[in-house]
């Protein structure tokens, strides 16, 4: 429990600090700001009823002298979470490693990190923060597909002038940082991305990869994505296929996933959000085949404070349910 009283006195230091802004973090000194979000969420449905604290996180970050600057994240997920369907209730207060790494900026095309840090694909998986997210639930794709995390290297930057082209090059040669708190276990896994502004509304990107699991799986990545944002107006969409070669049970399979969402904007505070998604896997100990449609709503009265419903409708009827959640950042 002494990660919860941690969370509780950065809190309330927040509410007595000076000048604080919610959402923006508080600036210790020149080479310290710290911050800190959660998420409260309950889900209903035939399958689940479920009330979760969940992503309770502090984060402490700056720059350094030289072109450097840091990052790390500690987060306990989910902090706690009340089962009424089997009348259980279980906590979890231990921090793990989410982010950890140190940053060197050469220029705008050349720059360079070293630690745990997002894998660079796609737009949801660099949103690792729920206040910032329009639904309450994360794309299929998105969870199962390729590890969120690279423990190790990553080079990027922009390719051209205009900084219209941004590239991102990354390698991890090890285990992750914290193992037991990564979607997929891995100690190999390397990729590149690119992403293209081909207007102020239109963006387009692509990504390879290739990493190998605990479970002796060797996987080939290829993703593609495409944005439009023009307000009210925001649609976007990712895809991705890999190919799977099991080491243990000598045998090939393949997954295909991705979605396309939409959100309008009835006003700054409020949206409606809609989303399909699609999801393939055919290894033998699973051969599964979702489509999920979601509607949904987004109430964010400030910048910081997120209060999302949403309402998913699955091809397995069993598994359909809804969401509410609030999430705030510090």
């Amino acid at each position: 429990m002494k990660y919860f009283f941690l969370f509780i006195l950065l809190f309330t230091s927040y509410l007595f600090a000076d000048k604080y802004e919610l959402g923006h973090g508080y600036r210790v000194n020149n080479t310290l700001n710290m911050g800190a979000y959660f998420s409260l969420d309950y889900t209903n449905g035939k399958s689940i009823d479920r009330l979760r604290l969940d992503d309770m996180a502090l984060l402490a970050y700056g720059n350094l002298p030289s072109n450097f600057s840091y990052l790390s994240e500690f987060e306990a997920a989910p902090f706690y979470i009340r089962d009424y369907k089997n009348g259980t209730s279980q906590t979890n207060s231990t921090p793990h490693r989410e982010r950890m790494y140190l940053n060197y900026s050469s220029s705008d095309r050349l720059n360079f990190r070293l630690g745990k840090f997002i894998t660079p694909i796609g737009y949801w998986n660099l949103e690792p923060i729920n206040v910032l997210r329009d639904t309450d639930s994360n794309p299929l794709y998105s969870l199962t597909m390729f590890p969120k995390f690279v423990t190790g290297a990553q080079m990027y930057g922009y390719l051209d002038e205009d900084e219209l082209i941004k590239y991102h090059l990354f390698a991890q040669a090890t285990d992750d940082i914290d193992k037991n708190y990564i979607n997929i276990q891995n100690d190999f896994f390397l990729g590149a991305s690119l992403g293209v502004d081909i207007s102020d509304e239109i963006n387009i990107g692509s990504a390879v990869g290739y990493y190998e699991t605990y479970a002796k799986k060797d996987v080939s990545l290829l993703e593609a994505n495409a944005k439009y944002d023009n307000y009210p107006f925001l649609l976007q969409t990712e895809w991705a296929y890999t190919s799977i070669q099991n080491n243990l049970l000598y045998s090939k399979a393949y997954q295909v996933g991705g979605y396309v969402q939409g959100m309008y904007n009835l006003n700054p505070e409020n949206a409606l959000v809609g989303r399909y998604e699609y999801f393939k896997d055919t290894q033998k100990n699973v051969m599964s085949k979702n489509h999920i449609a979601i509607i949904g709503y987004s109430y964010r009265p400030l910048y910081a404070v997120s209060i999302k419903g949403e309402y998913q409708f699955n091809s397995d009827a069993y598994l359909n349910q809804a969401i509410i959640s609030l999430s705030v950042l510090f």
